[in-house]
């Protein structure tokens, strides 16, 4: 994998968002690009009009709870979109059975199948990252890989069908000193911290999407915890997002075709 540069915009009121594309060509690479940009800018509005109203992040909890903003996030876009899109899976050496697809999406003629998945990052063990950030990863691609070829058919309305497998890594730092961790984001660089974890971990081999929300500094308070009698407080500063993106699939490819990788 080369060196993921990102290109940065200041969003008024919430931050830095930086984004990278890497190779995505083909039909519908332009609408495709277009679909991710608009997307994140909008969960990243949405996120902070919740935070002003609740004074909490919606991403400091759990992959169920991040629907709250995604879905409503793409009903911004488009009108035409299914949550938990039924559909048969069929993986290799096995039976096919029966489940779904967070989301079937249709934008500007071309559809695409979104698997979503949620982990957390203390970036202050970037050497040593957890396993499960690129094993929750993993398990999005061979979701989406898993889906029958018929299925992939069927699924495509318009020019084409490209999967999209969608992590949003949330950074965390903890501490029992709550003044440590109000200084601490104004001297870590989340930048390198995220080039670090691509490195450290699979997903730079695997992923060709990238994008990173560094918080506004009003959006970043320590909150207060309290996890088996143990008092402390975390911070959220940066929010991560990796992808695969798959080539376009056609109704005649998909019937040959069903690899997410």
């Amino acid at each position: 994998m080369g060196p993921v540069v990102l290109k940065y915009e200041m969003v008024k009121n919430r931050g830095e968002l930086g984004i990278d594309f890497e190779k995505i060509e083909g039909t519908g690479a332009r609408v495709t690009k277009e679909f991710l940009r608009r997307l994140l800018k909008r969960i990243l509005e949405r996120s902070t009009c919740y935070y002003d109203e609740i004074r909490d992040h919606v991403f400091c909890y759990r992959e169920r709870q991040l629907h709250s903003v995604i879905c409503p996030s793409i009903a911004d876009i488009t009108s035409s979109f299914l949550m938990e899109n039924p559909l048969t899976r069929k993986p290799a050496g096995e039976k096919e059975y029966t489940g779904s697809v967070d989301y079937w999406i249709y934008y500007k003629n071309h559809s695409f199948l979104m698997e979503l998945k949620h982990t957390y990052f203390a970036y202050s063990h970037v050497d040593k990252p957890p396993k499960l950030i690129f094993r929750k990863f993993d398990r999005a691609l061979n979701q989406l890989a898993n889906v029958r070829k018929n299925e992939c058919r069927e699924q495509t309305y318009g020019k084409g069908l490209r999967k999209i497998a969608l992590e949003v890594i949330v950074f965390y730092r903890d501490s029992k000193d709550k003044s440590k961790l109000k200084g601490d984001f104004k001297t870590s660089d989340f930048r390198t911290l995220f080039r670090n974890l691509l490195k450290n971990t699979e997903l730079g081999h695997k992923s060709n999407f990238h994008a990173l929300w560094i918080l506004d500094k009003r959006l970043i308070e320590p909150f207060e915890y309290k996890d088996k009698n143990v008092r402390g407080f975390e911070i959220f500063p940066a929010i991560a997002f990796v992808g695969k993106i798959s080539e376009t699939l056609t109704r005649t490819v998909a019937q040959e075709s069903k690899s997410a990788h």
